[in-house]
């Protein structure tokens, strides 16, 4: 899929906070289960995933820390936080909207009445 990366973008900090939800976890692995998720139809440039790592780090919806995985090497692990699930559970609310309006819209399933 072409600039997959593009279509989930405004998404891409309540797809993290929504994995950060189920476990803790560092950046190669989130990249890993978006791609798996999708079989491979979508996938986030590095960049992206960090500056949106950062972005919910400062406005205090997410923790990181040092960690070790099962092999033994050091990873940067994040975690959701009180503010992060609030956050969450708010977008949540008005997903049911925005992916049925979406829907109509990008799939021409929508009625319109022209009153010119």
């Amino acid at each position: 899929m072409t600039n997959s990366g593009e279509y989930i973008r405004g998404f891409t900090d309540y797809i993290i906070l929504s994995i950060l939800s189920k476990f803790n976890s560092y950046g190669y692995e989130m990249t890993k289960i978006i791609e798996e998720v999708s079989n491979q139809s979508f996938q986030l440039t590095d960049a992206t995933l960090y500056f949106a790592l950062k972005r919910l780090q400062e406005d205090g919806k997410i923790n990181s820390y040092l960690g070790k995985n099962k092999k033994g090497m050091s990873r940067r692990y994040y975690q959701i936080t009180p503010n992060g699930i609030e956050a969450l559970h708010e977008f949540r609310k008005d997903w049911i909207l925005i992916e049925n309006t979406l829907s109509s819209l990008v799939g021409g399933k929508f009625e319109y009445d022209r009153n010119e």
